[in-house]
């Protein structure tokens, strides 16, 4: 097996000669305390490789638990920098959520806990260990394709130890409920059972129209992504051999393209959805791609008199595979997003107590006289309840499709991205020249960003933000 000179030793952040201008960019206020945008063009077109965005652009990146960052800026008419904190909790607070294996949305706001289920910090589409420097050049196998195994707290549900739990705390506590419910109703057999006639039907259609509804939400959105990052890995792939093809005779811009390539997969390998979203807005990709594209385009003509010759189809292919790739990510991130919010837990929630409570009800009429209710309706109570649990386990892990028990199948994409990266690796111009690595932002703060159609853009941390 042989692998390309360069990967012996992993692989380190390097200097690529870039052919964009490189904008300074700078936030000032003037006299009026409004902000300015000044920019300016320097002499150097060489930069090295940028950051995915401004860590203020996402507070959220590499917080245990979505936790929000404390942000200092500068105020209009302030004297000095003014402490503006945005968490939503105490620290001790998050010093708990960090400590149980809980969810922080369970005792923090409903906002809160919505937000979460939408940047989806778990999210990976491969393993995220088989990219790191460490195990660059292990060849891919069959394991690789494996998602991490859920964690015990994860599959407690589902173990014979918590259903025996839920179903002999609820025998033991339904001839407490009936006790309490016996010194609150006072009305005949009759009417209770008249109630209950009238009631319960109705909360049944409604849980059962709610539990279709549920169930086909969860179901569908696992399917759609599922299907769409299977096609968009593929497509992936394709652009990745097109581009090396494309860009075979020169080595800086075969680089940059296949570096392109990789932060593509990094971020669906190893980031999270919001800073997936937050990079489309600053650094996209795609869009870097179709900018080399277009690079080439306009040198082979300028060479050629204004003729494209041989390279005419395959910058069509690529332009096409750019435009599929576009689509069916924006199909991707939408469908990510349609978790179900902690509000539509909460009813069927409500909907589970009024079923149990209308079964209670309708149990009063045949407790005996020691106002005990017989052990047949304490099992049937405790069966209901254990359902109820077992199902509202069930839906929360299926809403969370990287996480727990129900988890999508990845390995069509896992198994694309491992291709990319086997071929990255090995490839005779850019092997040992790439990397699948995040670039951290400079130690003073300041920050590059290259933006596609506006080449890279500084900015300055004592004008943006202070950390």
């Amino acid at each position: 097996m042989r692998f390309c000179h360069g990967f012996n030793v992993p692989p380190t952040p390097r200097q690529v000669p870039m052919r964009h201008q490189m904008i300074t960019l700078s936030v000032r206020q003037n006299l009026d305390g409004e902000e300015e945008l000044n920019g300016n063009v320097p002499s150097s077109k060489c930069s090295e490789r940028c950051p995915d965005y401004p860590s203020f652009a996402f507070p959220y990146r590499g917080r245990k638990n979505g936790r929000r960052a404390k942000v200092r800026v500068k105020r209009k008419g302030s004297t000095g920098d003014e402490d503006t904190t945005v968490t939503d909790a105490p620290e001790w607070v998050y010093k708990m959520a960090a400590e149980l294996p809980l969810e922080p949305g369970l005792f923090l706001d409903v906002g809160e806990s919505a937000r979460r289920t939408r940047l989806l910090n778990s999210r990976s589409y491969a393993s995220p260990s088989c990219f790191t420097l460490a195990n660059m050049t292990a060849p891919p196998s069959l394991a690789d394709l494996d998602c991490e195994p859920p964690t015990k707290f994860e599959t407690f549900w589902i173990s014979t130890p918590a259903r025996l739990l839920a179903l002999v705390s609820s025998i033991w506590s339904f001839p407490f409920i009936i006790e309490t419910l016996n010194k609150f109703v006072t009305l005949s057999p009759e009417k209770l059972q008249e109630i209950a006639a009238s009631f319960g039907p109705g909360i049944s259609i409604i849980y059962g129209t709610f539990v279709s509804l549920t169930l086909s939400v969860l179901y569908n959105r696992q399917q759609f992504i599922q299907d769409g990052v299977a096609q968009e890995s593929a497509f992936l792939t394709l652009i990745c051999r097109n581009l090396l093809t494309l860009f075979g005779n020169d080595k800086e811009l075969a680089v940059e393209a296949a570096q392109t390539v990789a932060d593509q997969v990094r971020i669906l390998v190893k980031e999270s959805r919001g800073s997936e979203l937050t990079l489309l807005m600053y650094s996209d990709p795609y869009s870097r791609m179709l900018e080399l594209v277009s690079l080439k385009e306009s040198m082979v003509m300028a060479e050629r008199g204004g003729e494209l010759g041989g390279h005419s189809n395959i910058l069509a292919s690529c332009r096409d595979i750019l435009n599929d790739l576009v689509q069916l990510r924006a199909k991707r991130l939408s469908n990510e997003a349609l978790s179900l919010p902690p509000t539509h837990f909460f009813v069927l929630t409500t909907l589970t107590m009024l079923i149990l409570l209308g079964y209670c009800v309708a149990t009063l009429p045949t407790v005996g006289p020691d106002g005990e209710p017989s052990f047949v309706s304490s099992v049937l109570f405790g069966v209901l309840f254990t359902v109820y649990i077992f199902f509202y386990s069930f839906t929360n892990d299926l809403n969370n499709p990287f996480e727990g028990v129900y988890q999508i199948r990845r390995s069509s994409a896992a198994s694309h991205l491992l291709e990319i990266k086997w071929l990255l690796v090995n490839h005779g111009v850019v092997g040992g020249e790439v990397d699948f690595e995040e670039v951290e932002e400079q130690a003073n703060g300041d920050v590059r960003i290259r933006s596609p159609g506006l080449g890279d853009l500084w900015f300055e941390k004592e004008d943006i933000y202070l950390s």
